[in-house]
């Protein structure tokens, strides 16, 4: 029993042990935050949006062969309709492909805002345990070392005195 206590302290002492907890820390913020399931979503909505533009083109090519059986003397029509979808799917394709670029944009922007803050917040709280647990050590190990050698403690009053006077 004692030496699993003695590999547990060891263990938790250990810079290993830290950067372990550091990186489960980080796993748990890149989960939490689902960028990737964010941007696959944002993928899907654009693919989604590209091919609602193929459809209304092909829609509006399809009502321009109708209105050529109906009305074949009205070529001049047809043809402005021809461009008019075209120009259209276009339009449509080049709106949806910059809206989408400005919101990838930002949600980059955000996550790498939010990266940021938290490995700050987890660098100042990893320095804080670390200072804490050496002063600890620090003062364990003093304590150890005066408790083993009681002749230290009467030596360090003694050059204090003498410091004082």
């Amino acid at each position: 029993m004692n030496t699993v206590l003695h590999i547990w302290d060891s263990l938790v002492k250990s810079n290993t042990f830290n950067f372990i907890v550091m990186l489960l820390i980080l796993g748990w913020i890149v989960k939490k935050f689902a960028i990737k399931d964010s941007l696959e979503g944002l993928k899907n909505s654009v693919i989604n949006s590209i091919e609602k533009a193929k459809e209304e083109k092909e829609n509006a090519l399809t009502e321009l062969q109708k209105a050529e059986k109906s009305v074949e003397n009205l070529e001049e029509e047809i043809t402005s309709r021809i461009e008019s979808a075209k120009q259209h799917a276009e339009n449509v394709a080049e709106n949806i492909l910059s809206k989408t670029e400005e919101k990838i944009k930002q949600i980059e922007d955000n996550i790498q805002r939010t990266v940021e803050a938290e490995e700050k917040t987890i660098s100042a709280k990893l320095a804080s345990k670390t200072a804490k647990a050496s002063a600890e050590l620090a003062k364990n190990h003093i304590k150890s070392m005066l408790k083993a050698h009681p002749e230290l403690h009467k030596k360090y009053i003694d050059q204090s005195i003498e410091e004082l006077g």
